[in-house]
């Protein structure tokens, strides 16, 4: 092949790549357009399919907490119009003895709840999960409770307590022992304690099936290795089981946190509150000044209240404490 023809053979693939990447520039903006218009398109689309959601949350969840924020600065009576009065239902709830008692009602419920019910949900789930007879029949017995209404809940545990005829005293009177006939629901000293009690047995099936969930992620070989080493059944749920939990600790501990600054129907169905505000929360306080009262604005300054502090605890315990639930202990 002679040099001539060579160099022509190399001239014209030089000047059909030149064609070629002029080709292609000419076609680069319209090729880098596609991409940017269907990302608009997805934004779009994403926008839409949340769009629903986003208007119920603004209608029943910010429309009323900007509502009762307002509200709170009027004495209303919830129908006619109210008079502005600036920050004095914020200083009124300050001297307010039932707002305290609320206070230290809901602080009760928090410690005298999340501890057992964790404890009690963890030693089922464990042995549980080392037992194999009858396993799905006990999950299904203990976990029964937390899915019935708190209202027939608080209508049975009524009817249980229930000095004259209930089923304490009924086993009072059978055994021998005085102390079942006590009145616990008319008491001032036992009311939240009585309460407090029933809503452990309720829930300490929810608590069970959280553990489940968490020692599902829990490797075998874990197990394993623990039993080899010599440890009992007891040491392995304390030292090996329980750490490997955490972070299903620190979600029941949140959840337990938010549900006793709402906790409304248990205690309002069994004693309203009473005797005499011993197991009143600050949502049954704000029951009663709202509605029976009809103190709407001290209603909703003791609504903000609630609001401030379930939104703060809230934020203290995710970013610091960092409650979030997943299997196997990982975050």
């Amino acid at each position: 092949m002679s040099q001539a023809s060579t160099n022509a053979r190399i001239t014209r693939a030089m000047t059909g790549g030149r064609r070629l990447v002029r080709s292609l520039s000419r076609n680069e903006p319209s090729r880098r357009g596609q991409p940017i218009a269907s990302q608009r398109g997805g934004e779009i689309q994403g926008l839409a399919f949340v769009l629903p959601a986003l208007t119920l949350f603004a209608i029943f969840i910010l429309y009323p907490a900007f509502y009762i924020s307002y509200a709170s600065f009027f004495e209303w009576d919830g129908v006619n119009p109210g008079a502005f009065i600036g920050i004095n239902n914020f200083r009124d709830l300050t001297h307010d003895a039932a707002f305290w008692n609320a206070m230290r009602n809901m602080l009760l419920w928090a410690l005298l709840n999340i501890a057992p019910q964790m404890i009690l949900g963890f030693l089922i789930a464990f042995l549980l999960e080392i037992r194999t007879n009858f396993v799905t029949l006990f999950r299904v017995l203990f976990y029964l409770p937390a899915i019935i209404s708190p209202v027939v809940i608080g209508i049975v545990w009524q009817r249980i307590y229930n000095p004259f005829g209930g089923l304490l005293s009924d086993v009072g009177i059978a055994t021998g022992i005085d102390s079942l006939r006590f009145p616990f629901l008319a008491d001032p000293q036992t009311a939240i304690f009585a309460v407090i009690a029933v809503n452990v047995w309720q829930w300490m099936g929810f608590s069970m099936l959280m553990y489940i969930a968490g020692m599902k992620g829990i490797s075998r070989e874990v197990l394993d290795a623990a039993r080899l080493d010599g440890l009992t059944t007891r040491q392995t749920a304390v030292h090996v089981v329980w750490p490997m939990l955490r972070h299903v600790h620190l979600t029941l501990i949140l959840l337990g946190v938010l549900d006793a600054l709402q906790t409304f129907t248990l205690p309002y169905i069994m004693t309203k509150g009473g005797p005499n505000h011993a197991s009143e929360t600050l949502p049954i306080h704000i029951f009663q000044e709202g509605f029976a009262m009809q103190n709407m604005g001290y209603a909703s300054a003791l609504s903000v209240v609630l609001l401030v502090l379930s939104l703060g605890l809230s934020i203290f315990q995710i970013k610091v404490v960092g409650a979030r639930f997943s299997i196997g202990g990982r975050a």
